[in-house]
């Protein structure tokens, strides 16, 4: 019995010794997790906000939105934005994370900042175009 409770105290002490010493790569992958977990709710906030757009470009209620400022507050950041030739602004809204095959929306902007057309992409009017 004496040589059996030694056994545990041994398997205890061992064990416990294990964690400690993998503690460091313990901690890196709860960091991970949780940067994982952090990006997963970024990501539902974003395609929330351009649901919101896509239902006010349905509406066509852009008109209601008058410069970048206000399509920040309402809709957040574009995913891209792009300084064309002509002078104007081009920002693109789509699902953060359907690359192809879903809906966008390119809003543009002239030097002063003031919203002045957009285009709404389907996936059917870009068949064909890669």
């Amino acid at each position: 019995m004496k040589r059996f409770s030694m056994l545990v105290v041994i398997l205890l002490f061992s064990c416990g010794c294990a964690k400690l010493s993998h503690l460091q790569e313990l901690l890196t992958l709860k960091g991970l997790s949780d940067n994982q977990d952090a990006q997963n709710r970024y990501v539902e906030k974003q395609d929330k906000k351009f649901d919101q757009l896509l239902a006010v470009v349905k509406a066509g209620r852009l008109n209601e939105f008058s410069d970048k400022k206000s399509f920040l507050k309402e809709f957040g950041d574009p995913v891209l934005t792009k300084k064309l030739d002509n002078g104007t602004e081009q920002w693109l809204y789509r699902y953060t994370a359907k690359l192809f095959g879903s809906e966008k929306v390119y809003l543009y902007f002239d030097n002063s900042g003031k919203f002045v057309d957009y285009k709404h992409v389907t996936p059917d009017s870009n068949k064909g175009n890669l």
